[in-house]
């Protein structure tokens, strides 16, 4: 039976269709369990190379974190880049290019924002509170529509042979020289399995090095017309992201839409699972960012916003995402913890651990599975 929808509230990216199938208990090689961009990437590369793949997402695919990211496309983790991950955005654009995604993907670069006067610095329009802003450095990324480009991982992923399951929770995993997986009451066994369920991830593996889960918050406005767009200094301007506090991310959709982000609510996954953005805590979060884009630049002081919602992102202990092996169960991969930072990473993640499974391929050393990700609840 599905599960009750999540109160998340309504972003603004097109709605997407997925190729979908009634679970079953057939036997497949590599079990994914995550539908978001770490799981159909790997699915997709998995499936390519002839594996049979299932993926299973516990809710609707696209209503997780990758369906309501904002959508700005970063280089390398939170923390700076790390093997494996030093071309997540060049290889992100071949690989969109290769598919043939329709996804809005633009990569002209990213500013890094802060909250000081800056004589050498190009000062933006903006007061965020009693304080200037201003562009410290371009970095490179850009912006996608998340959704539509998980929409076309998934579709080519189903093309090649991968089989998508929704509202296919799983509940329990038992690791031997197979895995098996039960969700939706039926049982699935496999060759490999894979954990990318990002936010709640310690909820199947509480084993792993601890992991926050946390919703962060974000709104848009209408399209915003062009004298509005050179008033704000967004005409075209690029995707940012403050690296000091308050912290405050950014960008433009291809419609003109402004989007911005900012606040987060910590919490267990059966916390945020049952968060409602329309009351309590999380409305006066999303009330607090309104005001606070209205306050940024006078041509924004009555904008029409008319979406706001909230997405899981997961913070890890020691900083760094984990992608790795189980220490006990060498055929259980997990990639998790991108802090927010995962548009692209998570599908680097996703081809790393397809790697993995079909070449033996090594995992980046930077996160050691064995210290890092322990045994596998059973």
């Amino acid at each position: 039976m599905p599960q009750q929808e999540r109160k998340w509230g309504e972003s603004p990216w097109r709605p997407q269709r997925f190729a979908v199938q009634p679970l079953t208990a057939s036997p497949v090689d590599v079990i994914v369990v995550g539908g978001g961009l770490t799981g159909v990437a790997a699915a997709l590369r998995l499936a390519r190379a002839g594996l049979r793949t299932v993926v299973l997402e516990a809710g609707r695919f696209g209503d997780g974190a990758s369906g309501r990211t904002g959508g700005i496309v970063l280089e390398g983790t939170a923390w700076g880049p790390g093997e494996g991950v030093t071309r997540c955005v060049p290889e992100l654009d071949q690989l969109v290019r290769d598919e043939a995604l329709d996804c809005d993907l633009e990569i002209p670069g990213c500013w890094e924002i802060d909250h000081r006067d800056g004589a050498a610095a190009e000062q933006l329009p903006w007061r965020d509170g009693a304080t200037t802003i201003r562009i410290v450095r371009t970095v490179a990324g850009g912006v996608v529509d998340p959704l539509a480009l998980l929409a076309g991982l998934a579709q080519r992923a189903a093309a090649a042979g991968a089989i998508l399951h929704e509202y296919a929770r799983v509940t329990r995993i038992v690791a031997d020289k197979s895995v098996a997986v039960e969700a939706a009451g039926i049982t699935l066994r496999a060759r490999y399995l894979v954990i990318a369920t990002n936010a709640w991830t310690g909820a199947l593996l509480p084993a792993i090095r601890p992991t926050r889960a946390a919703l962060t918050f974000a709104c848009a406005t209408s399209a915003l017309d062009a004298s509005t767009l050179a008033a704000i200094g967004l005409n075209p301007g690029l995707p940012f992201y403050t690296v000091d506090l308050p912290y405050l991310w950014g960008r433009l959709t291809r419609e003109r839409r402004l989007i911005m982000g900012a606040g987060l609510i910590w919490g267990s996954a059966d916390e945020l699972e049952t968060l409602d953005v329309s009351s309590g805590e999380a409305a006066a979060v999303l009330e607090h960012l309104e005001a606070r884009v209205r306050r940024l630049n006078p041509a924004l002081h009555d904008v029409q916003i008319d979406r706001r919602w909230a997405g899981p992102i997961a913070i890890p202990d020691g900083q760094a995402p984990q992608i790795g092996r189980l220490a006990q169960a060498s055929n259980i991969f997990v990639a998790s913890g991108y802090a927010g930072h995962g548009v692209a990473l998570s599908v680097a993640a996703g081809t790393l651990v397809a790697c993995a499974i079909i070449e033996g391929a090594s995992l980046p050393r930077w996160t050691d599975p064995a210290k890092q990700i322990g045994k596998a609840k059973d």
